[in-house]
């Protein structure tokens, strides 16, 4: 049986906590998420900032501030880790 969507970000986020707390302390929200049925794998894109202050108030503060990214893959039917990734670089156009 295929967990439901919250199950699997539970999951993917008590992963986050084992492999990167350093990432998993900033809270990361979560951008994207999707099933691929042919892998029979949930793909779940986080994103958070880091930088000085999470709390920035000022333009200094905002521009020192950078977006961090990580890639959880988890098994849709079974919920156990199958990778943490950095996503792939953007290629600006």
């Amino acid at each position: 049986m295929m967990l439901a969507p919250n199950e699997v970000i539970d999951k993917a986020r008590t992963y986050l906590g084992q492999v990167v707390p350093e990432f998993a302390a900033l809270k990361p929200k979560v951008e994207e998420m999707a099933l691929d049925s042919r892998s029979s794998e949930w793909k779940i894109i986080f994103f958070a900032y880091s930088g000085d202050n999470p709390n920035a108030e000022t333009l200094v503060d905002l521009l020192r501030r950078q977006r961090v990214e990580k890639v959880v893959y988890v098994g849709a039917d079974d919920g156990s880790l199958i990778a943490v990734k950095n996503p792939p670089a953007s290629v600006p156009f």
